[in-house]
């Protein structure tokens, strides 16, 4: 995610996303076990800046504290990549006034990625992960372009197959974390239809910034082979894909599954501001914050700031702002509620 708080400014679909798990959420912390030394675990994977995870966390620590007390000591551990901006989730913490920061509740963080255990064996009491294991652990390999949906047949079935590998770590990794009788809920993007017809729901504006790379290719912005090596890696997986690595026998139990059609929260949250113009520099700048920075890794990075600008904030803007206006995504979620058996 881009750092420097623009990721907290302008993750606003994300935040609505992350609203059709809070009541899961709160039911999972009122019955979250004990963990060692009598402390309750709460532990987000996936936090980027912060922002995001302000109102899941209050809502976990006051559900605990609904059941157990006020004085019922709370351990908050938020989780990212090494490179995320964990100086702004800290800032953001101490400092919002929608901060989850109580007597008695503890603020941490672990900058490895969720495919590995990230805490001690039997330590986590409660779980959440919004809008965050779409993301693969690594470019699982080519594509004909730089989104899941331009592959191949033969790269749809490799993609696919890493899809799966890193669900299953996902897994295991909270299986070894987790209490018994602890739950994980866990909002995620998913997949409209399946196998090399599955789509995101953004194709319509990863279509646009294909056509903004052959600009930039074609005014010597960029290489062609720059532009030909980048790659999102992003994958959507289908209902049979998010309940394939659960049994009778596992140690983790899906308790609970359905999917939700959001459309385009940033259309309607545009149009409830009463400003329906700003929504084309509203979609490009929260394409730019969620996914520039692994689009345009692999460039220097004195020049990533000023293509992810070319590219986002003037062709992307100015591509949707030449078109009828009308909503661009069509979203659809995955909210799940998981459990630790034993």
């Amino acid at each position: 995610m881009e750092g420097g708080g623009r990721y907290n400014a302008n993750a606003s679909a994300q935040a609505a996303s992350s609203a059709f798990g809070l009541d899961l959420l709160r039911d999972a912390a009122a019955r979250a076990p004990l963990g060692p030394a009598g402390i309750v675990t709460v532990v987000d994977y996936g936090s980027s800046e912060g922002q995001n995870s302000l109102a899941p966390m209050a809502a976990a620590v006051d559900a605990v504290r609904q059941v157990r007390g006020e004085d019922q000591p709370v351990w908050v551990c938020h989780t990212d990549l090494p490179g995320n901006d964990f100086g702004s989730l800290f800032r953001t913490v101490a400092d919002s006034p929608d901060t989850y920061r109580r007597p008695g509740v503890h603020t941490a963080a672990v900058g490895r990625s969720f495919y590995e255990q990230l805490l001690p064996a039997g330590w986590v009491s409660v779980g959440w992960s919004s809008i965050a294991v779409h993301w693969l652990g690594e470019v699982p390999g080519p594509l004909d372009g730089f989104w899941f949906s331009s592959a191949s047949p033969e790269q749809d079935a490799a993609w696919a197959r890493a899809g799966a590998a890193d669900w299953s770590a996902f897994l295991g990794a909270r299986a070894a974390e987790m209490l018994p009788g602890a739950r994980l809920v866990n909002v995620v993007g998913a997949a409209h239809g399946e196998g090399p017809t599955r789509r995101s729901g953004a194709e319509r504006a990863m279509d646009e910034v294909a056509r903004g790379l052959q600009v930039l290719v074609d005014r010597g912005v960029l290489r062609e082979a720059e532009r030909d090596a980048m790659v999102i890696p992003a994958w959507y997986r289908t209902a049979a894909e998010w309940r394939a690595p659960f049994g009778d026998d596992g140690d983790l139990e899906l308790e609970q599954l359905e999917f939700v059609d959001i459309g385009d929260p940033l259309w309607r949250q545009t149009a409830e501001s009463g400003d329906p113009a700003a929504y084309p520099a509203r979609v490009a700048t929260a394409l730019r914050v969620s996914f520039g920075p692994s689009l345009l890794q692999d460039l220097d990075p004195d020049r990533r700031a000023a293509v992810a600008a070319e590219l986002f904030d003037r062709h992307l803007a100015d591509a949707i702002a030449a078109q009828p206006a009308e909503p661009w995504f069509d979203w659809r979620l995955a909210v799940m509620v998981i459990a630790r058996r034993g």
